[in-house]
């Protein structure tokens, strides 16, 4: 019925516009479904007509008056492939007049879970009015605080805002600049941050877009003799080199928020000289390394918007780096962001009588193929979706990540045969576990959390679950390797194997047993009291969702993931005290904080219901709990029942029972069989009769 009403409606409004005598036309059976009359009304109040169907690349529709076009809409759902912070899909109407100016901004389409009309609507409205004659050609940046062509953002959903800006300045940038609009559009040279094209390292070196220096005993050189510091640099704001070295999901948290004119830079160093230096941390500017740009010289700080540690380079093929850094100058400091710059690095602090200061001078200029020339109109957006960037930048880590994930697969598949071998299985756990924290948590920064199991059921339920999934690659392969062994081993394998943070803490409590620290644990009655207290930590989570992301992402502090693997413990010190409370726990009563209060591990403990409850790994014998109760002794979770029973929602696969199992010097039943057959002359048996 639709199809048929809306061509009703279209002749209708023909046959009006036909009595009125009105001379411009109306194409409405090709209209999309975002265009409609109040919306051309709100923006355009003076049109007449607006024509379709949607024309040029990329798509907008002209509007008309009198008879002269007077400007285009166009929306940022058909010209951008942003989504907001929890993955579901939103849309804009834009309308940009023919001088390159916004002249309004109308909301068509939010499904973003982090703003609550009931309380943020307002706050909401006010951040679309800011875009009304808004000026494409000077600067815009976010978070502008009322200066000229800044845009404040949202107050508890900055990154919604950011992702709302990003789509309404890059399509309108896209629009303007196709259509050759003169003011900010078409009258000068500009950073192309709409189009993109996937470059590897290598291309990207081809193509200037990264510039290097070698520093080899005090002189500057190519040579790879004694090499003290090798640096990369490149400018990150031309998205086809940014989104390559940074990542979309990088790029759009560091990048697209400012300016274009904003000089933001990447610097990648490998060698022993470190180009951050130390006295960073007291003094917060960089002593070891400025940019110059002709007589002027620009001091690089370490504080918020200006300076970003980054773990690693995406671009496909880029080698492993030292130190990584991203430089923020704003461009109200006088930077020229399309002039040529350099690097300055400084080797010696100059202090003491024989002391010698060093510089070295790295120089950098932007590559054309990156910057819009004037009255050149530009393609179009990347036709790939985001995810698949992702992907393609994470390949290397995703080798890495499955061929981890193959090797747990064999030690737990052939883990009766190696808990025969104690010391070697031990070893084996314990290498696992480093893996585990350095690789998976501290290099490639892929610590799940309860935020993303929330935000992959919110984007189900709003129909956009696998864009989110997808969107981070290793935790996608990650989750997938979960929800499989869930089926098979229950919870145990992600929060025993697979967790840095779980890792963290194990690996900590070992250290404390070897150097004899006084080990603590609660009874199993009052055990099993405590245990219920991370489902009552994700209840509240849950409840917390229910007011937005936002909300919960305050509640989810709980976790000190973020704290002690994503950001390495450098964030303010109630957070960092915080986890060093928790970690201090895990010292005394093992795991105390995963056995306790973890809400991600009573997640996984309702997933590790879908375990087979007859495909049983773990084995025991009739005597486990009466009269032997070794393993539940030795447990070091508690995990065991005093009937010998295995708790599989709590059970962390740590495989210490079956060590135990499998020893015939230290397994009770084991020990009595072989002084009986000692006895009766008969050889001990590896296993007993009755053994499961």
């Amino acid at each position: 019925m639709r199809p048929v009403s809306l061509t009703i409606a279209a002749l209708v409004f023909l046959v009006c516009l036909a009595l009125l005598g009105m001379p411009e036309s109306v194409c409405a059976a090709e209209q999309p479904d975002w265009l409609k009359k109040d919306t051309v009304d709100r923006l355009f109040p003076q049109a007449a007509a607006y024509t379709g169907p949607m024309s040029g690349k990329p798509p907008a529709m002209p509007v008309y008056s009198a008879g002269r076009p007077i400007g285009f809409l166009f929306s940022t759902d058909e010209l951008t492939d942003v989504v907001g912070f929890s993955g579901t899909p939103f849309n804009f109407v834009v309308g940009l007049d023919l001088q390159g100016k916004i002249v309004g901004v109308v909301l068509v389409e939010h499904h973003e879970p982090i703003i609550d009309y009931n309380s943020m609507g307002a706050q909401l409205t006010r951040f679309i009015e800011q875009y009304t004659g808004l000026d494409l050609g000077g600067s815009v940046s976010f978070s502008g605080q009322g200066t000229p062509g800044g845009i404040d953002g949202i107050s508890g959903a900055t990154v919604s805002a950011r992702a709302f800006h990003h789509a309404i300045v890059q399509s309108a940038r896209l629009v303007a600049r196709s259509r050759g609009l003169t003011a900010g559009a078409a009258s000068a040279a500009m950073i192309d941050t709409v189009n993109f094209a996937p470059l590897t390292w290598s291309e990207l070196i081809a193509a200037g877009a990264v510039e290097r220096i070698r520093i080899n005993g005090g002189k500057a050189g190519t040579g790879s003799q004694d090499v003290a510091l090798e640096l990369h640099a490149a400018v990150v704001n031309p998205a086809s080199i940014g989104r390559n070295l940074l990542g979309p999901m990088r790029y759009g948290e560091h990048v697209v928020p400012y300016s274009p004119q904003d000089l933001i830079v990447m610097l990648m160093g490998k060698g022993p000289y470190s180009f951050v230096g130390t006295r960073v941390f007291d003094t917060g500017t960089f002593d070891r390394i400025r940019i110059a740009q002709g007589a002027r010289t620009f001091v690089l700080e370490r504080k918020p918007k200006h300076y970003q540690y980054l773990p690693f380079v995406s671009a496909k093929g880029a080698p492993k780096f030292d130190e990584i850094g991203l430089f923020r100058i704003p461009a109200e400091s006088g930077i020229d962001v399309l002039a040529p710059w350099q690097v300055v690095v400084v080797m010696g602090d100059g202090s003491g009588s024989g002391a010698q200061k060093r510089e070295f001078k790295l120089s950098y200029s932007l590559p054309s193929r990156f910057v819009l020339p004037p009255a050149e109109p530009s393609a179009q957006e990347p036709l790939d979706a985001p995810w698949r960037e992702s992907w393609r930048a994470q390949a290397r880590n995703i080798v890495v990540l499955g061929l981890g994930l193959l090797v747990l697969t064999v030690l737990l598949i052939a883990m009766d045969r190696l808990t025969r071998h104690a010391r070697l299985y031990q070893a084996l756990r314990i290498g696992f576990l480093l893996f585990t924290l350095v690789w998976i948590g501290w290099i490639a920064g892929a610590q799940l959390s309860i935020i993303n199991v929330f935000a992959w059921l919110g984007g189900l339920i709003n129909g956009n679950g696998l864009a989110v999934l997808l969107a981070d690659p290793l935790l996608c392969v990650l989750m997938a390797f979960v929800v499989v062994s869930f089926v098979i081993w229950g919870r145990g394998v992600f929060c025993g194997w697979l967790c840095p943070f779980g890792a963290l803490q194990e690996l900590l409590a070992k250290l404390a047993r070897v150097v004899s620290f006084p080990q603590w644990s609660p009874s199993y009655r009052a055990h099993r009291m405590l245990w219920p207290l991370k489902y009552v930590s994700l209840a509240v989570l849950a409840v917390a969702t229910l007011h937005g992301l936002q909300t919960m992402a305050v509640a989810a502090e709980i976790e000190p993931f973020k704290t002690v693997i994503s950001l390495r413990m450098d964030r303010a010190w109630p957070f960092v005290v915080y986890a060093l409370v928790l970690l201090a726990a895990g010292l005394f009563v093992e795991r105390a904080f995963c056995r306790f209060l973890c809400p991600l591990g009573a997640a996984m403990a309702i997933g590790g219901r879908l375990r087979m409850r007859r495909f049983t790994l773990l084995k025991r014998r009739p005597e486990c709990g009466s009269p032997c109760q070794l393993c539940a002794n030795r447990c070091p979770i508690q995990a065991i029942a005093p009937s010998g029973a295995i708790n599989m929602d709590e059970c962390f696969y740590c495989l210490d029972c079956q060590v135990i199992h499998n020893d015939a010097t230290v397994c009770p039943p084991l020990v009595y069989e072989a002084k009986r057959n000692r006895k009766t002359g008969v050889a001990a048996p590896t296993r007993i009769p009755g053994a499961e």
